[in-house]
């Protein structure tokens, strides 16, 4: 963390003990005079004084380091805009996917396991047009996500499962056009996959606690548990309940993360 910036906050951390600056100095055997020009942001102190100095404030310079690092060093402000736009529609398309897949596990339970298309193939494709393109746009707000916070392996999940989509509900709808071939087959590897995305995105979303408290946690470890019960494939149906609460605290965490964007654009510009 670099002066004034600093400063500042050893002086925070200094009252919130309930020190004075010459109670601070007796306990790090330095001079007041120091003291004083590093909360005044005049000079940056040495390293070996700075641990010596946040040991008796109680603070680990890892954590101080960390706060250091800004989700925006690498963005203008052109881009943060962008990012907020973007991340606000992966919300509301992530609502549209909830809401809808409702009706799609209707509509293809019918299809896969009683046999009967009960819409029209044009109103079918367009629902899992409508919905394939939902959870795209979903799904790519995490993979902003994953630029913002440095969260690879957020990206890498979040593509994994924009692949599978496309791949799968491409067949869905392709397959109305001929017989479809080895339809069990085609369920069982689908899950597998999904799962298998699911545990990656699951991990991911995990590590994005700081700065966003419980909820990532909680919601990637719903995630993960539907993606284990995906890929062991008798357990799916069982994945699908455990999905519902994971993506409605994803949606909430897509809100929670545009607030931030929206809140540290603030700093920026001032």
């Amino acid at each position: 963390m670099k002066q004034p910036e600093l400063g500042r906050k050893i002086l925070e951390l200094r009252k919130q003990k309930g020190l004075t600056q010459e109670e601070l100095v007796e306990q790090c055997n330095i001079n007041v005079r120091t003291i004083q020009r590093i909360e005044a942001g005049e000079v940056t102190p040495r390293s070996f004084t700075l641990k010596t100095i946040l040991n008796v404030l109680g603070e680990d310079l890892k954590n101080l380091q960390e706060s250091e690092t800004s989700p925006f060093e690498n963005f203008n402000l052109k881009d943060i805009g962008f990012s907020i736009f973007y991340i606000k529609l992966a919300w509301i398309c992530g609502i549209i996917y909830f809401l809808s897949g409702f009706v799609e596990f209707a509509v293809d339970y019918a299809r896969f396991q009683e046999d009967e298309l009960i819409i029209p193939k044009a109103a079918y494709i367009s629902m899992k047009f409508i919905v394939m393109l939902a959870y795209i746009y979903f799904l790519w707000g995490f993979v902003l996500s994953g630029k913002i916070f440095n969260n690879y392996l957020l990206k890498i999940g979040a593509f994994f499962l924009i692949g599978t989509t496309v791949l799968f509900y491409g067949y869905d709808m392709a397959s109305l056009y001929f017989e479809p071939f080895y339809t069990e087959y085609v369920i069982t590897i689908q899950s597998i996959f999904f799962g298998i995305g699911s545990i990656i995105f699951g991990l991911a979303v995990m590590r994005l606690e700081n700065p966003f408290g419980k909820i990532p946690g909680i919601a990637g470890g719903f995630e993960v548990v539907s993606g284990i019960l995906f890929v062991i494939v008798f357990m799916g149906w069982l994945g699908l309940a455990f999905l519902i609460p994971a993506m409605i605290l994803q949606i909430i965490l897509l809100y929670k993360i545009e607030e931030f964007l929206k809140s540290e654009g603030t700093k920026e510009i001032t």
